[in-house]
């Protein structure tokens, strides 16, 4: 894609300075976003130790990506030589030229660094392995112990780290039972409550029914004694309350 929008570049016009749709600032974009790629591997290569094999895959990587990224800013530079040489056809005055030409020296120099800084360490990884078949290969050995170290240290952290999550899951499980036991009595004491509240509302509408059938049976009462056997029922509960009250109280 890279090589297609560099051969437009060489046949259409530039656009005016600073158009998002000039061929230039396509290409560019392209260019900084794999610059920006190869710095983050470079950071991460150079944040490992000396000796440790992700380095040479980190290298190697950085390698490819600036070689793919030269060739393309090569191509810049071409199209960038043709607008120079006709200002009426490319529209592009000369200070715009001035920092297409900056911007792509700029970017070769951090390019060039970066390739050249992943190249040591494939030359040192070469050395190393080339000197580890002959008596002298103490490097080597060194290196490999390195690298060997490392793993093992990192090994050592993730079965660290296992165990740590496994006695964290236990404990989980340990809290998730509990809390499902005491929900389980809950759920039983409810259960019994409302049961009780059952009961309690049947014997309430028994004392009701049994409440509304005295009343009744007292209506009857008072209905067929009238207004003089009212009196005397009175008079006699009266008389039978006094008695209850003296001989409570003698």
């Amino acid at each position: 894609r890279a090589r297609a929008r560099a051969a437009r570049e060489r046949d259409l016009p530039f656009a005016t300075m600073g158009d998002v749709n000039d061929p230039f600032y396509l290409v560019k974009e392209e260019i900084q976003v794999s610059v920006d790629k190869a710095k983050g591997v470079t950071e991460r290569m150079d944040r490992l130790p000396e000796y440790n094999g992700e380095r040479v895959k980190y290298a190697n990587a950085i390698v490819t990506e600036c070689d793919s990224v030269k060739w393309q800013l090569e191509e810049l530079d071409r199209a960038t030589a043709m607008a120079e040489r006709d200002f009426v056809r490319f529209k592009v005055d000369q200070n715009e030229l001035a920092s297409r030409k900056r911007w792509t020296a700029v970017t070769k120099d951090a390019v060039e660094a970066m390739r050249g800084n992943a190249q040591r360490v494939l030359d040192l990884h070469a050395r190393n392995r080339a000197g580890a078949s002959s008596p002298l290969g103490g490097l080597a050995g060194e290196y490999e112990r390195g690298n060997d170290e490392y793993l093992d240290d990192q090994h050592q952290q993730q079965q660290r780290m296992l165990q740590r999550q496994d006695v964290d899951l236990e404990d989980i499980s340990v809290s998730i039972q509990r809390i499902g036991q005491v929900g389980l009595t809950i759920g039983e004491e409810l259960a019994t409550q409302g049961k009780m509240l059952e009961d309690l509302e049947q014997d309430v509408e028994g004392t009701n029914s049994r409440l509304a059938a005295a009343q009744r049976k007292m209506n009857q009462v008072f209905k067929k004694a009238g207004t003089k056997g009212q009196m005397i029922i009175i008079a006699v509960l009266t008389v039978i309350l006094i008695i209850l009250f003296l001989i409570a109280f003698m």
